[in-house]
């Protein structure tokens, strides 16, 4: 799959995720379960972070392609809370990047 954004408007999204990720550290203390929220934001937030590093060294087609991979090797049915950030951060990172979930993803080797 060829993905045709820019590098530079994915950087920029993905800035702007790793932000609302942070905001939600901070708020996650006024949350019900607080230790779940903020493991939940650190994972989206570290995932974020690893998406960007990944799109300044690889590029933006091989960063799809290694979070395809990543996706792929979540379990199949996740409970912990840093599972399910990451999970959700990998599926806006697809939904931008590609405009589709990755179940729908094609990968052409």
């Amino acid at each position: 799959m060829m993905i045709a954004l820019a590098q530079a408007d994915v950087l920029r999204a993905l800035k702007r995720y790793r932000c609302l990720a942070k905001q939600d550290l901070v708020f996650c203390q006024y949350q019900d379960d607080p230790d779940f929220w903020r493991s939940y934001a650190l994972a989206r937030y570290n995932i974020y972070q690893w998406l960007e590093r990944m799109v300044l060294t690889c590029g933006v087609n091989q960063t799809y392609l290694l979070a395809v991979e990543r996706y792929a090797g979540l379990p199949l049915f996740i409970s912990s809370s840093r599972d399910k950030g990451v999970k959700e951060a990998l599926e806006v990172f697809f939904l931008f990047i590609a405009g589709e979930s990755p179940m729908d993803a094609k990968v052409n080797a």
